[in-house]
């Protein structure tokens, strides 16, 4: 029973998240995964191309399957888990799957989703358009408010002033040095620490010190900002998960990165999904997911410079 709750929380979490980062029929609309033999995919009904992964299906995509083929397909709107049958050719609708030769059936619903969870999802705030703040000229560093690090990911990362800086980072009383670097963004490996703990970042230039990370409003009371690292019972719970995830869907980073999110491990979501949009470039509509990541890492400079990057492709 638990492991259907984890599934219903997760997958919900993968699908109805698009809801903030892109709006309506943006969404992807189902996600095809355990492919085995030939199955290809169609954007708009010309070119073809061989699903060797688990694919994200949009509206206006066609997929079909060929002879001693077969898949699993999860419906977001409805909940609907179906198996792909042989021979079969299927349409994306704007909230179902259409079958346009062949058959399809009804699969196990061991991760069946609950409709329920969509108004929570479902926001109209857009990462695919950057709001520019004034520039006052000031210098200011910026960084994730709150975010939780593992042994498997230990790293804290911000935006970089730019080369001619380093940086001091304070987690309780341990004190990091950071050199200067061309690199966009600064990540720092931590040593592991016991519970939550406020942080703090100095950048330094010519050996004085800049500029400092200021504590941060929320809901009129200013807060200091803080890292947490997974107690040991937390790493073999979210170990598990991640091995049942694997089972279910195989090694699939986006998948993985939905997960990172919903326990706030924001440096792990990016690492997945930068590696995902890497190895499936022609999965180019899930690239918001990351810009979603970039700005709860308060990521500015790469998060503008990928976005344009990414509305010129889009307009192609």
């Amino acid at each position: 029973m638990k492991t259907i709750v984890r599934f219903i929380a997760i997958i919900s979490v993968l699908l109805f998240a698009a809801g903030s980062v892109y709006a309506g029929k943006k969404d992807p609309v189902a996600v095809l995964f355990q492919v085995k033999g030939k199955i290809e995919y169609t954007k708009n009904g010309k070119k073809w191309r061989k699903v060797r992964r688990n694919k994200f299906l949009f509206a206006g995509y066609q997929v079909r399957s060929m002879e001693n083929s077969s898949g699993k397909i999860t419906v977001k709107t409805t909940g609907k888990n179906l198996t792909l049958d042989p021979n079969t050719v299927l349409e994306i609708t704007t909230n179902d799957v259409k079958v346009l030769k062949g058959n399809v059936g009804q699969a196990e619903k061991t991760n069946r989703l609950v409709s329920g969870l969509v108004k929570k999802f479902s926001k109209s705030q857009s990462y695919t358009t950057v709001r520019r703040a004034a520039n006052t000229g000031e210098l200011k560093l910026n960084a994730v408010r709150d975010v939780v690090i593992s042994n498997n990911y230990p790293f804290m990362v911000w935006d970089n002033l730019d080369n001619s800086y380093s940086y001091k980072l304070m987690i309780g009383d341990k004190v990091y040095e950071i050199a200067a670097s061309d690199s966009e963004y600064v990540r720092a490996k931590i040593d592991s620490f016991a519970g939550k703990k406020e942080f703090k970042i100095i950048a330094i230039q010519n050996g004085a010190e800049i500029a400092e990370l200021q504590p941060y409003k929320s809901r009129g009371e200013l807060k200091n900002h803080t890292v947490s690292w997974l107690s040991s019972d937390q790493q073999q719970e979210l170990d598990k998960i991640v091995t049942e995830l694997a089972q279910e869907y195989g090694e699939d980073t986006f998948i993985l990165g939905t997960y990172y999110e919903k326990q706030d491990m924001w440096v792990a979501a990016m690492d997945q999904y930068r590696k995902y949009l890497a190895d499936n470039p022609d999965d180019i509509e899930m690239t918001p997911y990351l810009f979603r990541v970039y700005k709860k890492l308060k990521l500015d400079g790469i998060y503008k410079k990928e976005l344009e990057a990414w509305n010129l492709a889009m307009a192609e």
